[in-house]
């Protein structure tokens, strides 16, 4: 049973985690379990994206997460079977996406009814704000490859913002309270704050 599909949607497998993921980001990730061996194999199948969804409570007694109104589409950009035995991704956000109706298959993979958000115009980084920049670049140094590639030789207010709410340790609630907001100055404003209460290391 399922029901009918706006023009408007696209209908996906939805990995749900603790983490939150913009556009642009990358997130690399070692997968196990046969529900999410089986999502995988049909995207690259496919050259189909996924749904990142922050989980915001989890029902242990049938293993389904609920998750955020809200993600973003990703792609397998690269893959390779770890020494281990898993599979390695890295992943790339696309775009941001409405989740609709979402249905539990078989093997408890969810897939739901997504709906792609209008891109936003990049702002331009305020001089003020060239703290974040740095900060940004020095972050990405410390990471390495793959977050090295993420480095932009004149990043947009919206690139920093969400590259530092994506690498940052911060508490996943407030990740996605950033990731709720609208504006990327916004961000940028608000992680000023939070990043004065980081204990240094």
């Amino acid at each position: 049973m399922s029901a009918k599909v706006s023009p408007r949607s696209q209908r996906v497998a939805v990995f749900p985690l603790n983490v939150v993921l913009f556009p642009g980001g990358l997130l690399p990730l070692r997968i196990f379990e046969p529900r999410y061996l089986r999502m995988v194999s049909e995207c690259l199948k496919k050259d189909e994206p996924f749904v990142v969804a922050t989980i915001l409570d989890g029902r242990p007694e049938t293993d389904i997460a609920v998750t955020a109104a809200t993600g973003t589409l990703a792609k397998i950009i690269d893959w390779q079977q770890e020494e281990d035995g898993l599979l390695g991704l890295l992943c790339e956000g696309q775009q941001l996406c409405t989740i609709g109706e979402t249905e539990v298959e078989h093997d408890r993979l969810l897939r739901a009814d997504v709906v792609r958000q209008k891109p936003v115009t990049p702002q331009q980084l305020p001089s003020d704000m060239q703290w974040a920049a740095a900060l940004l670049d020095e972050l990405l140094q410390q990471l390495g490859e793959p977050y090295t590639r993420l480095a932009d030789a004149d990043p947009s207010a919206d690139h920093i913002a969400a590259r530092l709410v994506e690498i940052l340790p911060l508490p996943l609630q407030e990740k996605r309270a950033l990731f709720d907001l609208p504006d990327a100055i916004q961000r940028l404003q608000r992680l000023a704050g939070l990043i004065r209460q980081l204990p240094e290391e």
